[in-house]
């Protein structure tokens, strides 16, 4: 199989994840209708949410649009997800700055891993982060290779 055609469609695995992973996530009674939380916050975890998912669009469009500059585009759209993922860790990084917490009281559970008979929590945000970050990886990979 073409390993560009490969990277195209992991690329775009990843456009929709953080399209639309976050909608789910966010919008309901954990975020965007949490009565804890400010209006301001809500606010700003729904323009967040979307904001990303037109940065997603364009990626996906960039992948598939047929264009003279194919390569560039693809690299494009790989280097818009790494921005959603960058911004990931730079915050997770900066959360003292912030009070910032991974979770809240009443949201997302973490995944629970079995390894070898002992039980790891994983926060879901840690743990998909990682994942596309590594599955983005293996895209620049198979470009590069």
């Amino acid at each position: 199989m073409d390993p560009i055609f490969v990277a195209r469609v992991i690329f775009s695995v990843i456009a929709v994840a953080i399209s639309v992973g976050p909608m789910f996530a966010d919008f309901n009674k954990t975020h965007a209708t949490n009565p804890l939380w400010t209006p301001h916050a809500r606010f700003h975890v729904v323009w967040q949410v979307l904001s990303q998912t037109g940065v997603s669009m364009i990626s996906l469009v960039l992948l598939w649009m047929p264009s003279p500059d194919q390569m560039t585009h693809i690299w494009i759209a790989a280097c818009l997800n790494y921005v959603w993922l960058a911004s990931f860790y730079t915050t997770l990084a900066s959360m003292r700055l912030f009070e910032g917490s991974l979770k809240d009281v009443n949201g997302i559970k973490p995944w629970r891993w079995n390894i070898f008979g002992k039980i790891y929590l994983v926060d879901t945000n840690l743990g998909g982060g990682t994942m596309l970050s590594v599955i983005n990886s293996v895209g620049v990979y198979l470009l590069i290779a």
